[in-house]
């Protein structure tokens, strides 16, 4: 069944091509023959036919019908064709097997209809050994007949069609095998050129083995295509007049090796090496990054992953490594003046002396660090009007300044661990960063991942259209359409973290057939976003602000720290520092906030918090999923609707456990998403919706200067942020 707009067809081969390609190659085959039977080469091209579908059969089917009547043969090929098919088809139909096992369905017919026409146990192994081989190496190639890029021309593929094409060339030895040798040179030659020889030389041997079984009698033959092109691993030739050249000179060593006819193979030569020389250039495949370089590339990407997880760790161990804050004892001091001394009448004679503090104030001090001495205690009862009082207080408030600074030297120790842990972590980051330097990666993880489920993929290749959009072709088999719909592709949109459109799904209508799926990623919208700000202090600001993004996913991101100045920007530039940097590298984002907030709780211990406001829009959908912890309202603008989005929560590094509450909506083309601070004052909204009409048709930062203008005009007592954000749907063609 075939879905396939109209885009799809320019990476779909013609069908007319597929069905012609297997008749001719079927026909050829037939006629190369081991023990008087061609079973071994045509029966193999079954695997092809099934695997492309009825019509292929057909078209299989009608090559070996035409094969019988031209060779006056016994119709065995067409019998076992036959019943191979039917023998398919129900254990298709059943599923009772998968494609590479159709290469044993046909050895196992092929051994029974053997045995009845009294084959000897020696040619019928040889005969299902050639069987067996030539529909594994089949199964490789079927993404040649449906494909039409030039990626899925690997190098084994190329291997294995250069074997079929030779031994279709080989079936017209009984015609001529002057010709046939001259062909074979010619495309060995062209093989040589533009394949190299290192892919080439596994072909030739495997030919050579082939005619030997074919006929023994071409022994010379067979040594005349080894030892020539032997020469070509010593130097790769740059162009055909020097491989043309290369060629012609390599045979001079034949006369010490075989029976020279020199007319004879004088005449091959000359005439194949002409062929050659003659014949129009292929245009070669463009330059393309290499496998090794593309395997450079990815590794790259992995150390630049490990080295922002390695600085991300070096920044909380600088954390922990900031000296505590001791706990001040002159402000507990003070607490026990304001209840013991300060409405005490003789205050200014017994705390005070000659203008600075008197013993008993001093003693206050000394009762926070350490016990009172009886000459402490006794100068206690003989000074102070009211000693109990003074004793019972300071007794007191030295309870609460004990726990708060055992409090504080135990957070000295969770911070010495949490040092010693990060660092740990940092340097194992670090060295992971080495060691994937020197550590080769695979390009192909998606095709892994996909292998991992026990998907029967043959083909995967990524049409780069542009830098947000490209095709994802896959070729398959074993998979029926609905399997690919309700299975494949989401395990390929969870793992790409994209979403993905079907452009189109081409199946063999049977099970075991081979399927092609086309998937297309593309961004439909993109984003315009604007920022003013404005500060009390005019070094710091205790808002900060974070846009980026993964894919198709855009962040932005704004947090209001504790008051103002250099902590609150400090406090807040961190938040969003270690949020960017987690997201960035794969981290959920429930799994990020919980970490942000438990880095803040260690931190702080509750004395600095932060607010977050996260919006995260997916390009591809126009999809918003909005965050809010402490945060201020923002709001969203469709046309002159304004909808206020809320939430009651706890800023982050308030409490151990914050409740992930997010609100989810689809945006459209021109919607406006208005963030702020809450220094934007309690009548920003009524100042957006006053000024609604003046928003549209405004680029986000004219409407953010302008917004910002009208609360400055009412307040400008606190840090103020605002962002806006407008979707702008793309024109996709």
């Amino acid at each position: 069944m075939d879905l396939t707009v109209s885009k799809a067809k320019e990476k779909i081969k013609s069908n007319k091509l597929t069905y012609l390609s297997i008749f001719g190659l079927t026909l050829l085959l037939g006629l190369v023959k081991i023990y008087d039977t061609s079973l071994c080469f045509v029966l193999p091209m079954l695997v092809i036919s099934f695997a492309c579908g009825y019509p292929s059969i057909i078209a299989y089917m009608i090559a070996i019908a035409l094969i019988s009547y031209l060779t006056n043969d016994n119709y065995m090929l067409l019998i076992v064709s036959l019943t191979s098919v039917v023998l398919m088809q129900v254990m298709m139909y059943l599923k009772f097997i998968k494609s590479k096992y159709l290469a044993l369905i046909i050895a196992l017919v092929s051994l029974i209809f053997l045995y009845i026409y009294q084959y000897s146990y020696i040619e019928m192994l040889v005969i299902l050994s050639f069987t067996i081989l030539h529909s594994l190496l089949y199964l490789e190639v079927i993404p040649l007949f449906v494909h039409n890029t030039i990626e899925v021309y690997t190098n084994k593929r190329m291997m294995i069609l250069s074997v079929m094409i030779m031994l279709a060339i080989t079936s017209l030895i009984e015609v001529n095998q002057v010709y046939t040798m001259i062909l074979l040179r010619f495309y060995l030659l062209l093989s040589v050129y533009y394949l190299g020889i290192n892919n080439t030389m596994p072909t030739i041997l495997y030919i050579s083995i082939v005619l030997m079984f074919m006929n023994s009698l071409l022994k010379d033959e067979i040594l005349s295509l080894i030892l020539p092109f032997s020469i070509f691993f010593m130097y790769k030739p740059e162009n055909k007049l020097i491989c043309s050249t290369e060629y012609l000179l390599s045979h001079l060593i034949l006369p010490f090796f075989i029976t020279y006819d020199y007319f004879y193979h004088s005449f091959v030569i000359v005439v194949s090496a002409a062929l050659f020389l003659f014949i129009p250039s292929f245009k070669k495949k463009p330059k393309v990054l290499s496998e090794e370089y593309k395997n450079v590339t990815s590794r790259n990407k992995l150390i630049q992953k490990a080295n922002t997880f390695a600085s991300l760790f070096k920044q909380l161990t600088d954390i922990f490594q900031e000296a505590n804050r001791d706990v001040n004892i002159g402000e507990f001091v003070g607490y026990v003046y304001e209840d013991v001394c300060s409405r005490c009448p003789s205050r200014d004679l017994c705390f005070y002396r000659d203008g600075n503090v008197s013993r008993l104030g001093k003693l206050i001090n000394k009762g926070f660090k350490s016990s009172y001495s009886e000459d402490d205690l006794k100068y206690i009862e003989q000074n102070c009007i009211n000693p109990d009082r003074f004793i019972s207080a300071v007794n007191e408030y030295k309870e609460s300044y004990d726990k708060i600074k055992r409090i504080n030297q135990e957070n000295f120790h969770l911070k010495k661990d949490l040092f010693y842990e990060f660092s740990l972590l940092s340097d194992v980051f670090n060295n992971f960063s080495s060691s994937l330097e020197q550590t080769p990666l695979s390009d192909d993880s998606l095709k892994e991942h996909l292998l991992g489920y026990q998907f029967n993929i043959t083909y995967l290749y990524r049409h780069q259209i542009s830098m947000h959009c490209y095709t994802l072709e896959i070729g398959l088999m074993d998979i029926s359409k609905e399997e690919v719909v309700e299975e494949l592709i989401p395990i390929i949109e969870g793992y790409l973290n994209e979403k993905l459109e079907v452009v189109s799904i081409k199946d063999t209508m049977h099970y075991l057939g081979y399927t092609s799926l086309i998937l297309k990623h593309q961004q439909n919208y993109s984003l315009q976003y604007g920022i003013q700000q404005y500060s009390l202090e005019p070094m710091y600001c205790g808002d900060s602000f974070s846009v980026f993004h993964q894919n198709n996913m855009h962040y932005l991101a704004l947090s209001d720290g504790m008051g103002q100045g250099k902590v609150a920007a400090s406090e807040s530039k961190l938040t969003l520092e270690v949020l960017s940097k987690l997201i960035l590298n794969g981290i959920g984002l429930k799994d990020t906030i919980d970490s942000v907030n438990s880095l803040l709780k260690i931190k702080n211990r509750n004395d600095v918090f932060t607010t977050l406001d996260l919006c995260n829009i997916n390009l591809a959908n126009a999809r918003m999923k909005m965050i809010k912890y402490g945060a201020n309202p923002s709001y969203h603008i469709r046309g002159s609707v304004v909808e206020k989005i809320t939430s009651h929560t706890l800023p982050v590094g308030v409490v151990s456990k914050l409740k992930m509450v997010s609100y989810e909506m689809p945006l459209f083309n021109n919607d406006l998403i208005i963030m702020s601070s809450d220094g934007a004052g309690s009548n920003f909204e009524k100042i957006i919706s006053d000024n609604i009409a003046l928003l549209e048709n405004k680029h986000p930062q004219e409407i953010a200067t302008y917004l910002m203008d009208q609360v400055l005009n009412e307040n400008n007592l606190d840090d103020i942020s605002i962002i806006v954000i407008k979707i702008i749907e793309n024109d996709v063609k």
